[in-house]
């Protein structure tokens, strides 16, 4: 059941038996009534000639001129029957045989149309009605088999039910040729996330129908996604080694050393080295926090428990925030990106902050973030630098170094734009992102 072939062949054929069930009983239905009509109309008919074949005798009583009888009345079992009833005498047609059959107490001027069992098993249609003529009340009922019309109709049904069962076969093969031709790219699709796994394929061939397209496109950004933060977490190791190597070199030659005293204090200095250098990725990991791809966030409940964080790491400089931002502001995207983009550019802010750190958030129009630190701030030629990857101004410092770098990378993935620029309120570095909606 869980097959969407399958799934769709039970809902064709659902759909068809209901359908041609109904079509079934509606030609029955009238067919039936269609054949009532007509030998109702026959009957009256026979009804009509009767009357005329009633003339007066001498005596002024009504008698049935048997000469003008339609002959199938004469032939036994024939199927057409007929009663006359007048208060002097009773007429029963010849194809009754030694059968008989009632005629009820109508009054003149009713009619009604009856079904009865006639002779041999025949089913009979009866039109019993009152008639006055010659100033005598005159009761008739004339009656015709239906067999042969009931007969038709059951071969009829017969031949519906099978005409109606092939077609709801053809159509179920017909509706799954029509499936498979159409997820046909699907399969495809599925061939090349196997691929994925074993390095063959990178990414999935958009050329999909464009009921599909969009899935396709979520996981190429997804593969995307999980491809650059690979690639972070790869540079951010190699970072992290690099860093290291110096400083425990040092060390090792420092323990080979003959100064003790020298000694002591390049141990020191290389170790001080090595703690503020994970101190730094650790914090980074600490502020970045978990990931959830593609949520509904409140900017605001993001930001909070951030600041928070670098309240804490730099409780030192007693930072004032000024927070501009929306209290129902929201933005549909990946908390981790939008993490890191706040948690680097923060951090790098309060770095270099001597008392106050300004964020704005606005998103009328996509997502638009200033951030202002009261800094030294950099020159206009330091701009460009700041994004290279591993590069530091300050490399006495922490620097801002990779982190602005992972924004880069951030912003390009989200094709939006970044700005740096002087701060003339606050005298340090302004940053200017605009994200536009997706």
């Amino acid at each position: 059941m869980n097959s969407l072939k399958s799934r769709l062949n039970i809902g064709v054929f659902i759909i068809s038996l209901v359908f041609f069930s109904t079509v079934i009983i509606f030609n029955i239905v009238f067919f039936n009534r269609f054949g009532e009509e007509f030998v109702e109309t026959r009957l009256q008919h026979d009804t009509d000639a009767l009357l005329a074949s009633l003339k007066t005798d001498g005596d002024g009583k009504l008698r049935l001129n048997e000469d003008n009888l339609n002959p199938i009345f004469l032939q036994p079992f024939s199927g057409h029957y007929f009663r006359i009833e007048m208060d002097h005498q009773v007429y029963l047609s010849r194809s009754l045989w030694d059968k008989t059959m009632a005629v009820s107490a109508m009054v003149v001027g009713q009619t009604r149309l009856i079904e009865n069992e006639g002779p041999i098993e025949q089913k009979l249609l009866i039109l019993e009605g009152g008639y006055s003529k010659e100033g005598q009340t005159i009761r008739i009922a004339v009656a015709e088999d239906y067999t042969p019309i009931t007969d038709s109709l059951q071969s009829l049904t017969i031949a519906l039910v099978l005409l109606n069962g092939t077609l709801i076969i053809l159509l179920m093969l017909i509706q799954r040729w029509i499936v498979n031709k159409g997820m046909a790219p699907l399969k495809t699709t599925t061939e090349e996330l196997s691929k994925l796994g074993t390095g063959e394929e990178y990414y999935l061939n958009e050329a999909v129908p464009e009921e599909v397209l969009p899935f396709v496109k979520e996981i190429n950004k997804l593969l995307e996604m999980v491809d650059l933060r690979i690639k972070r977490s790869t540079t951010a190791l190699g970072n992290l080694a690099h860093a290291l190597k110096t400083p425990l070199s040092l060390i090792e030659q420092s323990v080979t050393g003959l100064n003790k005293s020298k000694r002591s204090e390049d141990i020191k200095g290389a170790t001080k080295q090595i703690q503020h250098q994970l101190n730094s990725e650790l914090r980074r990991a600490r502020i970045i926090g978990s990931s959830v791809h593609g949520e509904k966030i409140e900017l605001l409940n993001l930001i909070d428990p951030l600041i928070e964080t670098l309240k804490k790491i730099y409780q030192e400089k007693e930072i004032s925030f000024q927070i501009e931002i929306n209290p129902d502001a929201l933005y549909v995207g990946d908390r981790h990106d939008l993490m890191e983009l706040f948690g680097n550019l923060l951090d790098n802010a309060c770095k270099w902050a001597k008392s106050k750190v300004f964020l704005q958030v606005n998103t009328n129009s996509g997502l638009s973030v200033i951030i202002k630190d009261d800094g030294p701030g950099i020159t206009p030629e330091m701009f460009a630098q700041i994004e290279n990857r591993g590069t530091r101004l300050d490399e006495a410092g922490e620097g801002y170094g990779l982190g602005l770098s992972i924004v880069r990378e951030i912003i390009d993935l989200n094709n939006a734009k970044i700005n740096y620029s002087h701060s003339k309120e606050y005298g340090g570095l302004k940053v200017s992102i605009n994200i536009p909606l997706k």
